[in-house]
């Protein structure tokens, strides 16, 4: 447990009766419900019988409850249970079944299974549990010495670890149990004694749930006199990059030891950097994503990135032997930098000679940057650039680009470049990658006769075209078909059939109910997903 933990006391009497109440679906049919398993364990009674009830409906009825007892979760059954009815009828009523627990071989979290059977050979699952372990605390629990300091951390703890395995009968020494405190443990004795030194303390004594003792903690307060500690830091460079600036500081902690200043070795830092109205806590680039951690001579150093400028302050935290402390190196003074928020390209993928939407936002270190001029550049290959379309942000900043006809017949990159002025840097945004597609649809769909008498036939067709330079007729495609039954929100696939050479596609199928029938062409590398025409078919 951690030394900042809040110590709690084991309680005897709290652990005495546990119940639990679990629902989890596993339904094979529909016809179970409101199937509810409750379990109860008095785990310092002499039977130690755990009793499992379970309540269930069922219009067919039900015809059994059978359950198994597993521990560890995972592991094979360990027992099987039979559930009798004890109230109800068997379309409504209460079933139970017991278990003789044993914490010496089956210690902590039993699971039980239940399967549920009705007369027509549906089922539904549950699990249930409790946890077997007999109630132990820890007594006579002695510690010294009782105040410590960073240069005096070792406290030796002892005491006993005693468990009552029922009710009625007085404690008993708890043999072999591993007890903790800090960074330091040990096992008891035959009289459940201990003895343990750590030299990373806590606040507290404990012995996790082991074999078939439960848990318990024991509180041992202690008085920490803090070290008072000296942070100093300066900001060692700043250099510009093209999307902000980076920023290396470096620093030292020391410590106000007996024999006068002493470096804090493995302490992290905190490099918390303010940028405009905004707290954004910059992660230093040179500690693999984490805070820096001062070295054995207590220095640190740190390289970490920024847009804008802002306020850097280095923080040390407070511990448990020392107090932490912070450096305000002021504000960090960056040339403004522009970039654009917001970016997007719509539609993606891109339709033949269809209009792709560019839009975004020019801001700055100080908020919009109005009336600026930006341009829209295209290259096949990521290389080679030519412009597309330019325009003029708006008050607020904002772009609305369009480019389409010969500029959308490829696949490609896109960008937007901002040309910079005498306040803001030049910066061109990451190319995009916009594919394009030749465009489809369907046409001509109709699904007939309508309507149609049940058991006849029923055809549905349509033709699938493809539009590059010219409307062309879509070969070889396959086309799927779909029906949702009158009154229902689903749809399923009933069909997937091919084109001919001049598009169209025909299938027949045998009418069953009304419904509506539907087709679409869902698209590939080269082209586009087609609309998706629906037919409505009586069937009489």
């Amino acid at each position: 447990m951690s030394r900042r933990g809040k110590a709690t006391k084991a309680s005897l009497a709290a652990a005495a009766v546990t119940a639990a109440s679990v629902v989890a679906p596993a339904v094979a049919h529909a016809e179970i419900h409101d199937v509810q398993l409750t379990s109860a364990f008095d785990r310092m009674s002499h039977d130690r019988i755990a009793t499992f009830t379970l309540k269930a409906k069922s219009s067919d009825g039900i015809v059994a409850v059978d359950g198994t007892a597993v521990n560890p979760p995972a592991a094979a059954p360990y027992a099987a249970l039979r559930f009798t009815l004890v109230d109800g009828t068997d379309k409504d009523g209460t079933w139970q079944a017991a278990l003789r627990a044993d914490a010496e071989e089956h210690p902590g979290t039993n699971i039980v299974q239940v399967t549920v059977r009705s007369a027509d050979g549906s089922t539904s699952s549950r699990s249930g549990g409790f946890v077997d372990c007999h109630p132990t605390s820890i007594t006579d629990v002695g510690y010294a010495p009782k105040t410590i300091d960073i240069e005096h951390p070792d406290v030796t703890y002892q005491g006993r670890v005693m468990v009552r395995k029922y009710r009625d009968e007085p404690l008993e020494p708890a043999e072999g149990a591993t007890v903790r405190a800090g960074n330091g443990t040990a096992r008891t004795g035959a009289d459940g004694a201990f003895t343990l030194t750590a030299t990373d303390p806590s606040m507290s004594v404990s012995v996790a749930r082991q074999g078939a003792l439960c848990g318990a903690t024991e509180s041992t307060p202690l008085t920490v006199v803090k070290e008072a500690t000296e942070t100093t830091a300066r900001l060692v460079s700043v250099r510009p990059t093209r999307d902000g600036a980076e920023v290396t500081v470096h620093g030292t902690v020391m410590r106000d030891g007996s024999a006068g200043p002493m470096p804090v070795s493995g302490l992290s830092v905190t490099i918390d950097y303010q940028e405009g109205t905004a707290n954004t806590v910059a992660v230093p680039k040179t500690s693999g994503g984490t805070w820096p951690t001062t070295g054995a001579d207590g220095t640190f150093d740190a390289s970490f990135p920024v847009t804008r400028s802002g306020r850097l302050l280095i923080e040390t935290p407070e511990t448990f032997f020392l107090t932490g402390g912070s450096v305000d190196l002021g504000t960090v003074d960056l040339s403004r930098t522009a970039r654009i928020s917001g970016l997007t390209y719509s539609p993606r993928p891109l339709a033949y000679r269809g209009s792709l939407e560019v839009t975004g936002k020019l801001v700055g270190d100080w908020g919009a940057i109005a009336g600026a001029p930006v341009f829209l550049e295209f290259s096949t290959d990521g290389k080679t650039w030519a412009r597309a379309t330019s325009g003029t942000t708006t008050a607020a900043g904002g772009f609305d680009f369009f480019a389409a006809d010969a500029h959308t017949e490829k696949d490609g990159y896109w960008r937007v470049r901002y040309a910079g002025d005498g306040l803001y840097k030049p910066l061109v945004t990451t190319p995009t990658f916009v594919d394009v597609r030749y465009g489809t649809a369907i046409a001509g769909f109709n699904a007939s006769p309508e309507p149609v008498k049940k058991g006849k036939s029923i055809t549905v067709k349509g033709q699938l075209f493809r539009y590059m330079d010219k409307k062309l007729p879509g070969p070889n495609a396959p086309v799927s078909l779909y029906f949702q039954v009158k009154g229902s929100s689903k749809w399923t696939q009933v069909a997937v059939v091919k084109t001919a050479s001049n598009g169209w596609f025909s299938k027949t199928f045998k009418a069953t109910q009304d419904g509506t029938w539907k087709a679409s062409y869902n698209g590939s590398a080269a082209y586009l997903a087609s609309n998706k025409p629906t037919d409505f078919v009586d069937v009489q």
